[in-house]
């Protein structure tokens, strides 16, 4: 009785080692990527740049579609919705500008809102898409501006705003 269980104490002993070496083999190697030269890193990156506009324009032509709101293009790729005009005087370049505003991406997440304060054309704080819109506004108006991810947040977004979002600011020029 006593040998037996030496044999079967051996025999687990031998299981966990074999085990253990077969867990120490390196698995095979898998082959190397064939290098690309720099031609084809920069075809791919352009293919994949224009793989991400395209997805990008379908965003925003999805959006319009499905508003039915008078969208008239905006220049760089954004679009613009005069909801109401106001009758206050145009916005002129580098004035302090206050806007109340809603941020929300194409599908609908809220990023920010509330007031901010602007200086056209010319404050860093604030994305280009909405500097060049202000510039077209008048004091009192309503606007729905898409814009897309460059004249945004662009590549690296900003705070809740993801990186190459597309944005949709509803503002009012205060």
């Amino acid at each position: 009785m006593a040998r037996s269980r030496l044999v079967s104490w051996l025999q687990l002993g031998l299981l966990v080692a074999a085990a253990g070496f077969a867990g120490c083999n390196r698995p095979e190697e898998e082959p190397e990527a064939p290098q690309l030269s720099a031609e084809e890193v920069q075809e791919r990156l352009i293919q994949q740049n224009r793989a991400a506009l395209e997805q990008e324009r379908t965003y925003l032509k999805s959006f319009m579609d499905s508003t039915q709101w008078a969208f008239v293009p905006a220049g760089s790729g954004a679009f613009e919705w005069r909801v109401a005009t106001g009758t206050g005087a145009p916005v002129a370049d580098k004035e302090l500008v206050t806007v109340a505003f809603r941020l929300t991406g194409v599908h609908g997440e809220v990023y920010d809102q509330g007031t901010q304060e602007v200086r056209v054309l010319r404050d860093p704080d604030a994305v280009w898409g909405l500097q060049y819109a202000l510039k077209r506004a008048r004091h009192g108006d309503s606007l729905v501006l898409l814009l897309p991810a460059h004249l945004g947040h662009g590549l690296a977004g900003a705070g809740e705003v993801p990186p190459m979002s597309p944005l949709v600011y509803y503002l009012r020029v205060l």
